[in-house]
């Protein structure tokens, strides 16, 4: 099967589907197909491990399992997943790739933003969250539940593939060049920015907003499990505690807890590209930026067009943090796909969760009022 160079879009997703290189228990309904990406589902055979294990080369994930793991349990319904616990969850999924295309995955928005941490795992692969090129085998689920105790189920989407074929990855320049014909990042008021202040080191820097009423959410202790089923079920206050505009304009993080903040700034992504939320600089502070780094092409088109704000999932892991408006905290990785997408098949157009967000909205579990 040929390939175009670049990303898949939905288009090449079907393609794919169509001629059994992707394949599932299940059946894999439209639903599942993103624009740029593709949804992922649990099965119902899982396992909790006593730690995190990759295979080496020419090793089974299933003869890891059979040597380590210590419980097995079914997700054929809601399932408790205690909070620190290591499990790795067979996915409904299973791959067959044509030679020369590969995969990467990668959590969903709305997995991060309850601070559920998932990576994929592959036969004879010692990465994480990598499929290499004409990969054919099963598909194994790492869950790690590091904030709350959650609920969980078969047929569940957590993470994401994105599939391409000679993936490409715009430079400064190239992103320099789209920037008269479409500008990627807005100021909050939908002004577009200057290139020459947003693209640095072959990506588009965000910053973080601390200048709103509410600029985020911090995570509290509950002995409620999160139930992932259904939308807007669970009441805010049950789980986080609001984050008001920080008076001295010095936001305190702690280390080991977990934040939800937004980014001042406003990006679109064409329909010809999607693009990866990466940490700004290591240099910039020891923490993880995101769990869920993948905006499909549209985000941010709807509306009046002119971008919308990137959520961040922000946990310190070494040392307690001091954060400032403005302070440039992740950095956007734009990719071209290998056809544009359609406005059909843009983000947005099926009633995506989070297509208008314009600051710090929780996960689609939520209800949308504070309290």
């Amino acid at each position: 099967m040929e390939l175009v160079r670049g990303t898949c879009a939905a288009a090449d997703l079907r393609r794919l589907i169509d001629a059994g290189h992707i394949s599932s228990d299940a059946g894999i309904s439209e639903d599942q197909i993103q624009p740029a990406s593709l949804d992922l589902s649990l099965a119902a055979e899982a396992y909790r491990m006593p730690g995190s294990i990759l295979p080496l080369a020419g090793e089974r994930v299933r003869d890891l399992i059979t040597s380590l793991a210590i419980d097995r349990l079914t997700l054929s319904g809601p399932t408790c997943l205690a909070r620190h616990q290591v499990y790795l969850v067979r996915l409904r999924e299973r791959l067959d790739l044509p030679d020369g295309v590969e995969a990467y995955t990668n959590s969903k928005s709305s997995t991060g933003r309850i601070d559920l941490a998932t990576r994929v795992i592959s036969d004879g692969s010692p990465r994480y969250d990598r499929l290499s090129p004409g990969y054919s085998g099963e598909l194994w689920l790492e869950i790690i539940p590091r904030g709350f105790d959650v609920l969980v189920h078969s047929g569940l989407s957590l993470n994401q593939a994105i599939v391409f074929h000679r993936r490409q990855i715009l430079d400064s320049a190239g992103l320099m060049a789209r920037w008269p014909q479409q500008p990627l990042l807005f100021d909050p008021a939908g002004q577009p920015l200057e290139a020459s202040a947003a693209v640095r080191d072959d990506r588009v820097v965000m910053s973080a907003d601390l200048d709103a009423a509410v600029v985020g959410w911090v995570a509290k202790r509950s002995h409620l499990p999160l139930r992932l089923e259904g939308l807007a079920r669970h009441k805010a206050q049950d789980f986080f505690t609001p984050l008001p505009r920080p008076p001295s304009g010095y936001l305190f993080l702690e280390k080991d807890r977990f934040y939800i903040l937004a980014t001042w700034e406003r990006i679109c992504v064409p329909a010809d590209c999607a693009c990866e939320m990466i940490p700004y600089d290591a240099t910039a502070g020891e923490f993880r930026a995101h769990y869920a780094g993948f905006f499909d092409p549209g985000w941010g088109l709807g509306g009046d067009g002119c971008g919308t704000r990137a959520v961040l999932e922000i946990r310190p892991h070494e040392d307690n943090l001091i954060l400032r408006h403005r302070q440039p905290i992740c950095g956007m990785a734009y990719e071209t796909l290998s056809s544009p997408c359609p406005q059909a098949d843009l983000y947005g157009q099926r009633g995506n969760n989070y297509a208008s967000q314009q600051g710090p909205q929780l996960s689609k579990w939520f209800r949308s009022e504070p309290g």
